[in-house]
């Protein structure tokens, strides 16, 4: 378990070996919820990236290419990475 510190601001730092290991960007989205005493911050499934992706209007989307299209960004954008 890591301990952050806020910042004056209200700001925090997420350190680096968590943001390696859950592959958070410059840009990255995150959803904060509280729960009674606990703040839980997640990422964003990949599907839901996927909105409004699919065929023209009027045709069925192939929304199994479009999740395969954005995996394979994502991982060139992972083996990019320093």
């Amino acid at each position: 378990m890591e301990q952050i510190t806020v910042s004056s601001k209200g700001q925090i730092a997420i350190p680096k070996t968590v943001r390696n290991a859950l592959n958070l960007l410059a840009g990255t989205k995150l959803t904060l919820e509280v729960r009674g005493q606990a703040i839980i911050l997640s990422k964003d499934p990949a599907w839901k990236k996927l909105q409004g992706a699919g065929a023209e209007p009027g045709q069925e989307p192939d929304l199994m290419s479009a999740f395969a299209a954005y995996k394979k960004q994502e991982r060139e954008r992972e083996d990019a990475r320093p």
